[in-house]
């Protein structure tokens, strides 16, 4: 988090309903995808000096579950262990979920 003796910009009303109305967004079934009792984090970020991008994390969708590991990859080696293109192929001429 950073800390500015000045602030030379001010979130006036205006920005603020600005802001608001972008929390809005909805999943493609309509679903909301925040809602108000979502705890989440306001932090300040940017790339260059006159660059500042307001970064608002969900903090209430976290942990973060990641991926499972690829099942053909020895990570330890950075290898792949075998192509997998076989089965690709087989499964979908037998017209099954890819």
């Amino acid at each position: 988090m950073f800390s500015y003796t000045k602030i030379l910009l001010k979130l006036t009303q205006e920005i603020i309903d600005q802001i608001q109305e972008a929390m809005l967004h909805t999943k493609k079934d309509g679903t909301v995808n925040w809602s108000d009792d979502d705890e989440i984090e306001v932090q300040l970020a940017g790339t260059f000096a006159a660059d500042r991008f307001i970064v608002i994390k969900n903090k209430s969708k976290n942990p973060v579950v990641s991926a499972a590991p690829h099942p053909y990859y020895d990570y330890e080696k950075n290898v792949f262990t075998r192509d997998g293109r076989e089965e690709y192929m087989k499964a979908k001429e037998n017209n099954e979920r890819v």
